[in-house]
C-alpha cells in the first residue's frame, strides 16, 4: 500500500511539473538527466552480461520502459500502478537471446490496441530467458524459460503474418507450461484494415489454464486515428469472458477513448483515457473511470 501511494505522489507531482509552463524548463533537464542515468545503468549491465565469459567484443544493449499509472473509477479512487521491462540483447553468448526481468502481467494473450484496466497487475518481479528464431521478417518463433507468478514456465509462442498494402493480420499461437498451474495453451487472431489516416483493427483470443474450469476468451474492436505526428487517439469496445476453478464466471464489457501523446523528445509519453466498464461481479453496474499514464522509453 505505500509503495502504490508513493507512486501515485511521483506522478502527481511528475505530472505537475509537465503542466506548469514556469517550471518547464527546470523539469526537463532533471528528465533528460534521470534517463541518461538510466540508460548507462542498462547498457553497462548488459554489457557486463554479455562478457561474462571473458569476451569483450561488445554488442550488447538493453532497452525496455517504466510506465506509473493512476487510474480514479467508481468503485477505487485509490488505485496506482507501476509497470517496469528491461530487455538485455546478448549477441557475445547468442545473438538469438534475450534476458527479459519485469513485473508486467504477460501470461494472458493480449488483444491489440487491448486497454489495461490495471486489474491483472502483478506485485512480483518476473525474470526470463529468450530465445528468438526469425524465418524472415514476418515470421518467428520464441521460446522463454523463467519465473513468474513465483513458478518456473516455459512458454514457446510463433507470430505469423501475412501483409498487404490495405490489411494485416497476425495469427499468435502459444502453449505454456507452469510448474504449479499445469498447461496453458493459447490462440489469438488479429486483422488490421487500413484506411486513409486511421486503421481498424479487431482481435480476437482464446486461452486455456488448466487450473482453471473454463477457457479465457476476449474479442476487441479499436479504431486508431493519427491526430498528429506524435498523437494518437484509440477509441474501443472489448469483451472479456473467464472462469475461475470454482468455475464462477466472469463477463466484462469495456469501452474507452485513448488519447496518447509523445510530448517530451522521442521516449516520454502521457495517454489519458476515459472508459465505461460493465462488470459481473459488479452487477454489470455501469462503472466510470479514467486511466492516466506517464510512460518513459529508454535504451537502444
Amino acid at each position: 500500500m505505500l509503495l502504490k501511494t508513493t507512486v501515485g505522489l511521483i506522478l502527481f507531482v511528475f505530472c505537475t511539473f509537465c503542466c506548469a509552463k514556469d517550471l518547464e524548463d527546470k523539469v526537463r533537464p532533471r528528465a533528460d538527466l534521470f534517463q541518461s542515468k538510466l540508460n548507462n545503468m542498462m547498457q553497462d549491465t548488459a554489457s557486463w552480461l554479455d562478457d561474462i565469459d571473458g569476451s569483450t567484443e561488445g554488442g550488447a544493449s538493453a532497452k525496455g520502459y517504466l510506465q506509473l499509472g493512476w487510474l480514479p473509477r467508481t468503485a477505487d479512487l485509490d488505485e496506482f500502478d507501476a509497470k517496469f521491462k528491461v530487455a538485455f540483447n546478448l549477441p557475445n553468448l547468442d545473438e538469438r537471446l534475450a534476458l527479459i526481468i519485469d513485473n508486467d502481467n504477460e501470461d494472458e494473450l493480449l488483444l491489440d490496441y487491448e486497454s489495461d484496466p490495471f486489474q491483472d497487475s502483478q506485485e512480483s518481479v518476473n525474470l526470463a530467458v529468450q530465445y528468438a528464431k526469425e524465418f524472415n521478417k514476418n515470421n518467428n518463433i520464441k521460446t522463454r524459460v523463467g519465473v513468474s507468478r513465483k513458478q518456473l514456465y516455459v512458454r514457446t509462442e510463433a507470430s505469423l503474418n501475412w501483409k498487404s498494402e490495405t490489411f494485416k493480420f497476425e495469427l499468435l499461437p502459444r502453449v505454456d507450461y507452469f510448474y504449479k498451474d499445469g498447461w496453458g495453451p493459447g490462440l489469438k487472431g488479429a486483422i488490421a484494415y487500413y484506411l486513409e489516416g486511421s486503421t481498424v483493427s479487431f482481435s480476437a483470443s482464446w486461452q486455456k489454464l488448466e487450473h482453471e474450469a473454463r477457457s479465457r476468451r476476449k474479442v476487441g474492436l479499436f479504431h486508431v486515428f493519427k491526430l498528429e505526428k506524435n498523437q494518437l487517439l484509440v477509441s474501443g469496445i472489448q469483451y472479456n469472458k473467464s472462469n475461475n476453478k470454482q468455475d464462477i464466471s466472469n463477463e466484462t464489457y469495456y469501452l474507452s477513448l485513448r488519447y496518447r501523446n509523445l510530448f517530451y523528445k522521442s521516449w516520454l509519453y502521457f495517454e489519458v483515457e476515459p472508459f465505461i466498464e460493465f462488470n459481473q461481479i459488479r452487477n454489470f453496474r455501469r462503472e466510470h473511470g479514467i486511466a492516466l499514464s506517464l510512460i518513459s522509453y529508454y535504451g537502444t
